[in-house]
This record gives structure tokens, C-alpha cells and sequence, in this order.
């Protein structure tokens, strides 16, 4: 079958592209041969391969996966069972890893003012202190203006007797079992109900989702996006740009759900188009409403900057000057991240390289080759929204939170549960993926580099 134009096209120009920008990199580095290298190389790789597959999809105009798709819906019996499953599930995970880590961290004092002073050692005491106070311009806690608000204004609902943490914690469980449904209904859209619950019990146990039941803003960012996507996926663009919105005043990258949007509502256009022209340019003022409703947390995320500090973009300095964190090169970050694994490794620190430098390069590169593999299965809008995802975040200069970024990407869910070709298979995959979330948990208790 021969190729049209625009494939050939992408096919040769974006590998040319990538090859032009990696090479500019190479000439910028020290040493051209190295492990570092490597490991940028094969990361650089990976990813642009992947983008040439979803380009090349996006040109041929096969934005669903061309899987046969389940067309009978749960009836509300079957739909609240799936969910009360889930829930019952996420809870007792939950109780699990909060007993083992009881038990192994022997913490001191009652168990809630144990576990504060186990998670007071991240970013959980900035959240707090918005939540307290909201946002200052002052002393040390200005620099609390890069925590976005939602979550800490979620935090106030949940909280009396000005106790803070304890509302913050029962916050984040409500938040993470809450996302099991919402991620079963969006799997479902696709999936049989059997598999679409065992993607939700996936998505809830990657390594990075342990930050699900810390009281940070994750799990409230990955339902937020999940219930996006999912009224995205059934055409309720309106509601879908709601929660783009608020997705994006959790997190500063739930912005990146308006371009999954616009490839959603492209979809569907050119759908409606083929049957009535007409009728499909009448969609069109309501997909600009949506897009615009979308930007509207980002904006006034925007706005408390300037309102707080006097101009919109202080957080980025804040960022830069005080976290060493602004947009760089992905596979720049494999080259680092391999690089002072070494180093760690010979001066003997241990530590390091099992609690920061090894799930972060398990994790990105575990991303690459998960997307790669199931390039041409997914939803493409999936697809090249978790590919800018995985760009934007993991090419921080100084990359601390890997595993807790990539747990966000909900397409890897799916595509783990399609490498497993046997029950005994997902059950093996699941329970290993509870082991290692709950050994990385553990290692955040025991006050490893975990971030």
C-alpha cells in the first residue's frame, strides 16, 4: 500500500528534526562518549520514534486505535458494583501500606502525628501553609507562589478545628479513591468491564501513585484529568473543558489536556463532517467555548500571580532561582541521571541510587518503552498528549519527582495491561506493582530521597 504524501513527509522530517536537535545538545557536552550519552541517545530514540508513529497517525487521520471497542454499556447495577469493587480495593491497599510502614519505620507518637512528621519532610508543609494562609509575598514563604491553589483550597473543606494535616489526609484518600472510578469509567469507554477494572487497579498502582495517599495535590490532579478526558471521550466538550480548567489550577501541566482536547473535538468534527457539512460547522463555536473555558484555570492561576506578587510569571522565577527547575531537554535528564548514579554508586551512597536515581531512570525509560510498544493501540489523542507530558516534565534541569510526574500519564495503564496475555500474568503484574509501590512508599518513610 502506498504511503501519501504528508507520511512520507513526517517520517522523514521528524527523525531529521530530532537528529538536528540531539546533535546540537552532543556539541554542547563535555565528554561524547560516555554512558551519559548512551542513555540520551536511547531515550531521544525511543521518543521519536514514538512521535513519528503518532504523527503518521494524526496525518492518515486514525485517531482511534482500531481495536475493537466494547459497545454494551454497564447497567447501573453492574456500574456500582465495578466502583463499590474499586473503591473496597483502594482502601484496603491503603491500609496495607499505611500498616507496613507503621511497622517498619517505627514511627513515634499516635499514628496521625507519626505520619506528619513523616510527610512534613516534602512538599506537604508548603500546601499546608497555603491552605493556612494562602499565598504571601514575604520572607520565605513567597516562594510557596509555584504550589498551585485548588489543592489547598480543597484542604480547607476538609479541615476543622484548624487541624490542617488531618484534613489534608483524609483529602488526599478521598481524592485517590475517588480517581478508581473515574478511571474505570474512562477505561470503559473502551475496554470490556473486566479490563477496564484492571487497568483502574494498574493506574492505582504504579510506583509514583504511592504520592496518592500523601497529602499533595496528585490525586486530586490525576481525577481532575481522568474525568477531562473522559467527558472528552464521550463529546461532552463543555464539561471536558471544565475540568481541563481546574485540572490546570491543580497542576501546571493539566493545561496540556487542551491539546488531548482540540485532537478529541478534531476527531469528532471530521466524523460529523463527512455526514453534514453543515451540521459539523455548527459544532464549531462550542468546541472554541470549550477550548476557551479550558484555559480559564491557567489564567487565573496566572492572575494570583500578579495579583500576589505584581507580575504573572513569578512563580518561573521562583522555580529557576530556588528549585533549579526550568524546561530543558528529556534526554538531557537520562544523561544526568545516569551519570550521577555512578557517581553515587562509587562514593558508596546507596541510598541515593535506590531511592532517587534508579526509579527515576526506571520510570522514564519504563514511559518510553511502554508508549513506543503500544503506539499504534492507543488513542492518538492519548498517545501525543502523554508524549508532550512526558517531555515537558521529565525535562526539568534538575528532576527530583519522576515516578510522582509519570504516575499522572493514565495511557501507561493501558498499556500495561495489554503486554499481560494471561490472568496469571495480571495477577503477577499487579501484585509486583504493589510490592514495588509499597517499598517505594517505605523508603519515603524512611526518610530516603523520595520526592
Amino acid at each position: 500500500m502506498r504511503m501519501n504524501k504528508p507520511v512520507r513527509v513526517i517520517r522523514i522530517v521528524v527523525p531529521v528534526l530530532c537528529c538536528i536537535v540531539f546533535g546540537w545538545w552532543l556539541s554542547k557536552q563535555d565528554s561524547i562518549l560516555s554512558l551519559g550519552t548512551l542513555s540520551a541517545l536511547l531515550s531521544a530514540g525511543l521518543f521519536a520514534l514514538t512521535l513519528t508513529a503518532a504523527l503518521t497517525r494524526l496525518a492518515d487521520g486514525r485517531f482511534d486505535s482500531g481495536l475493537p471497542s466494547c459497545s454494551t454499556p454497564d447497567m447501573p447495577r453492574q456500574r456500582l458494583g465495578a466502583w463499590g469493587i474499586l473503591v473496597g480495593f483502594g482502601i484496603v491497599v491503603t491500609l496495607v501500606q499505611y500498616l507496613v510502614i507503621s511497622l517498619l519505620s517505627r514511627p513515634h507518637g499516635d499514628f496521625l502525628h507519626s505520619f506528619q512528621q513523616l510527610y512534613y519532610r516534602s512538599d506537604v508543609a508548603h500546601y499546608m501553609g497555603i491552605a493556612r494562609h494562602w499565598y504571601v509575598n514575604a520572607g520565605n514563604e513567597r516562594l510557596r507562589l509555584v504550589f498551585l491553589p485548588l489543592y489547598p483550597l480543597a484542604v480547607r473543606l476538609t479541615t476543622w478545628n484548624k487541624d490542617y494535616f488531618t484534613g489534608a489526609l483524609i483529602a488526599a484518600q478521598v481524592f485517590s479513591l475517588a480517581l478508581l472510578p473515574a478511571a474505570y469509567e474512562l477505561f470503559r469507554v473502551d475496554l470490556d468491564r473486566r479490563s477496564a477494572m484492571a487497568c483502574a487497579r494498574v493506574l492505582f498502582l504504579l510506583p509514583g501513585a504511592a504520592f496518592l495517599r500523601v497529602p499533595m495535590s496528585e490525586g486530586l490532579f490525576l481525577l481532575l484529568t481522568l474525568l477531562g478526558v473522559l467527558f472528552a471521550r464521550k463529546k461532552r466538550f463543555l464539561l471536558a473543558g471544565l475540568f481541563t480548567a481546574l485540572s490546570a489550577l491543580t497542576r501546571s501541566l493539566g493545561v496540556l489536556l487542551l491539546g488531548l482536547l482540540f485532537l478529541e473535538m478534531l476527531s469528532s468534527f471530521l466524523d460529523e463532517y463527512r455526514k453534514d457539512k453543515q451540521a459539523a460547522l455548527r459544532l464549531v463555536p462550542g468546541y472554541i467555548a470549550s477550548l476557551l473555558l479550558g484555559c480559564c484555570g491557567t489564567a487565573l492561576y496566572l492572575f494570583i500571580n500578579w495579583q500576589v506578587s505584581g507580575h504573572p510569571l513569578t512563580f518561573l522565577t521562583y522555580q529557576r532561582e530556588n528549585w533549579n527547575q526550568q524546561l530543558g531537554f528529556f534526554f538531557n535528564t537520562a544523561s544526568y541521571q545516569v551519570e550521577y548514579a555512578f557517581m553515587y554508586w562509587n562514593s558508596g551512597d546507596l541510598k541515593s541510587v535506590l531511592s532517587l536515581s534508579l526509579p527515576n531512570l526506571v520510570c522514564s525509560f519504563g514511559t518510553l518503552a511502554l508508549l513506543y510498544t503500544d503506539r499504534n493501540k492507543m488513542q492518538l489523542s492519548y498517545l501525543l498528549w502523554a508524549l508532550v507530558y512526558f517531555a515537558i516534565s521529565i525535562g526539568a534541569t534538575w528532576l527530583l519527582s519522576g515516578p510522582r510526574y509519570l504516575a499522572m500519564v493514565f495511557p501507561l495503564a493501558l498499556a500495561i495491561r495489554r503486554i499481560c496475555k494471561t490472568t496469571f500474568s495480571e495477577v503477577l503484574m499487579e501484585i509486583g506493582l504493589l510490592v514495588t509501590q509499597t517499598a517505594y512508599l517505605l523508603m519515603l518513610a524512611l526518610d530516603m530521597y523520595v520526592y
